[in-house]
């Protein structure tokens, strides 16, 4: 999908470090980093593998909507390289 197709503005926050948790255990909690952020989403670089339509509740506040939602679910992921994978989330 090229970017003039997309239904949000994206917003560029390279190596904003976010925590998180599973919804599934909640109890470690991770870290990834923001790549852009929309409305809808966000894009996560985490070296966590995470299954798509895993759940994951975010506990730091997020740089730029005030009104956001803190769940977010997995929409797709992609190895980046040997350590990171890179995530697309959509805010619940």
């Amino acid at each position: 999908m090229s970017l003039d197709q997309r239904d949000q503005i994206r917003y560029d926050f390279p190596y904003t470090v976010v925590e998180y948790v599973l919804n599934s255990t909640n109890d470690e909690t991770l870290k990834g980093f923001i790549s852009d952020i929309s409305k809808s989403g966000l894009c996560l670089y985490t070296s966590k593998h995470l299954p798509v339509g895993q759940e994951i509740t975010i506990k730091s506040i997020l740089p730029i909507f005030t009104n956001y939602c803190n769940r977010a679910a997995v929409r797709w992921i992609e190895k980046y390289d040997d350590f990171f994978y890179k995530v697309g989330l959509e805010f619940l």
